[in-house]
């Protein structure tokens, strides 16, 4: 089978990750991958079409997309789709595809897609990993009545109408996409959820016993999503300070200077910037507690990838989320991996800081829980098979 796949994402295919993972699985399973690739400038200089270990990269250079002001990444994720589609006439004008595999964010591949399937003939299949404009709407962005939500839900619109499949994270992601665009056929969309290549376990750092100060961590995107504010006041709660707990922040994000200025202030915590990803998983191997924190105000059911991380390296899983989303029934009921508090329950928050480091050896459980869990389910190998049973279902009905 021949792959275009249409990222927003950075691509290292080198390292771990839930993209890079699933692009070298199609490649090991003998699918044919080109990877059409969105770089900021100071990722790649020039527009160019190379080869890494049999996959191909068309990384097409656009504007800044991160770190970056909201209205600034605005504009220029407008740009992507001529830009990208001028990429394809350019360099795979003679080239033929089967599938235009493609993830959100962002919404505006919707013309890339439409040419895509036009000029190779090809099926399409989205991964629904962000539903937007609603998100944006949750957390105040912007408004139901203005004309950015009328145009970018046009477009989530028309995305869903070109995407032969749609594969959901999760169960609550699937009712909500239903729910809110009811003119989906029920055969359209499917569970596909996050995986990754199942790696050797990191294990654990020192063994903490009672008393002893519990490593929590949080880390990757620091941003509005992410309801720093929240962790923020219930770190430098006084009840907190007296627990033996230290909160580690290790990443970057919109919302940066806030952490690093709390980290300033607050005795119990510490800042760390972006480190590469072998000396990132050197340093988890002696954190004890992954933290997971989303906007009590979303509507839609987020699924964070970072859970992966944490539940593949034996970690137990602190979440503080709003209440719609299903990783709190992941965390509670189905791995049985840690802790949930809803992200406007402060004292919840530090109650459930407390019974870690009341009970460290729950967070060894909760953690083996985890691991169990995220090799039984979260195996890239497992999508991989998918995509191939969903081609081969609607080969089987042309």
């Amino acid at each position: 089978m021949k792959i275009l796949y249409l990222t927003l994402s950075k691509i290292e295919l080198d390292k771990q990750g839930i993209y890079s993972d699933l692009i070298n699985a199609l490649s090991e399973a003998g699918h044919e991958v080109t990877v059409l690739q969105v770089c900021e400038p100071k990722d790649t200089k020039k527009t160019g079409l190379t080869e890494e270990n049999g996959i191909r990269l068309l990384k097409v250079v656009v504007g800044d997309l991160f770190g970056v002001g909201f209205i600034k990444k605005g504009i220029n994720t407008l740009k992507i789709e001529p830009m990208l589609i001028k990429a394809l006439k350019t360099f795979l004008s003679t080239d033929t595809f089967d599938l235009v595999l493609y993830a959100t964010p962002p919404i505006t591949f919707a013309g890339v897609v439409s040419f895509a399937k036009k000029k190779y003939g090809c099926r399409s299949f989205l991964m629904l990993k962000d539903i937007f404009p609603q998100n944006a709407v949750d957390i105040g962005l912007f408004s139901k009545k203005g004309l950015l939500y009328t145009y970018f839900r046009r477009k989530e619109k028309a995305l869903y109408a070109l995407s032969d499949r749609i594969g959901c994270m999760s169960d609550a992601n699937r009712k909500y996409l239903f729910a809110h665009n009811p003119e989906l056929d029920d055969t359209k969309v499917l569970i596909f959820p996050n995986t990754q290549k199942i790696r050797a376990r990191a294990g654990y750092g020192k063994k903490r016993e009672e008393g002893e100060v519990l490593r929590f961590v949080f880390g990757g995107n620091f941003g509005k999503p992410q309801a720093i504010d929240f962790l923020l006041k219930a770190i430098g709660d006084e009840r907190m300070q007296r627990l033996p707990a230290r909160f580690l922040f290790a990443g970057n994000g919109s919302e940066t200077e806030k952490v690093r200025q709390a980290a300033e202030k607050y005795a119990n915590m510490e800042y760390i910037p972006f480190m590469p990803a072998d000396e990132y998983d050197r340093f988890m191997a002696d954190c004890d507690v992954g933290i997971i924190s989303l906007d009590h105000r979303f509507t839609i059911p987020n699924y964070p990838s970072r859970v992966l991380s944490y539940m593949a390296m034996a970690k137990p899983v602190l979440a503080a989320t709003d209440p719609v989303t299903d990783i709190r029934e992941l965390v509670l009921k189905q791995a049985r991996c840690g802790l949930w508090c809803a992200s406007d329950d402060k004292d919840a928050f530090i109650d459930c800081v407390r019974e870690l480091t009341e009970h460290p050896e729950k967070c060894r459980e909760y953690g083996e829980n985890g691991r169990r869990f995220y090799e039984s389910h979260f195996d890239v190998k497992q999508s991989v098979a998918c995509i191939e049973t969903i081609m081969k279902g609607m080969e089987d009905h042309v």
